[in-house]
C-alpha cells in the first residue's frame, strides 16, 4: 500500500510540475489559433473590452453570429 501511495505522489508531482511550466501563448500564436492576423486579433480584443465581454465570450458570439 505504501509503495501504491508514494507511486501516486511522485505521479501527481510530475503532472504538477509539467503544468506550471508552459508558458502563456504569445499573440502571434493566439492569433493563429483563430485563423486571424495579429491586427484582426488586437482588433476583436479591443472590441470585446468595449462590448464589456471576454474574449471567449466574445469568441462564441463571433461563432454564433457566423452560423
Amino acid at each position: 500500500m505504501k509503495k501504491f501511495l508514494s507511486s501516486i505522489a511522485v505521479l501527481s508531482v510530475f503532472l504538477l510540475a509539467g503544468c506550471g511550466s508552459s508558458e502563456p501563448l504569445t499573440e502571434e500564436q493566439q492569433a493563429a489559433e483563430y485563423n486571424m492576423t495579429v491586427q484582426q486579433y488586437r482588433a476583436e480584443k479591443r472590441a470585446a473590452a468595449r462590448m464589456g465581454m471576454t474574449w471567449e465570450e466574445h469568441v462564441k458570439m463571433l461563432h454564433m453570429e457566423g452560423h
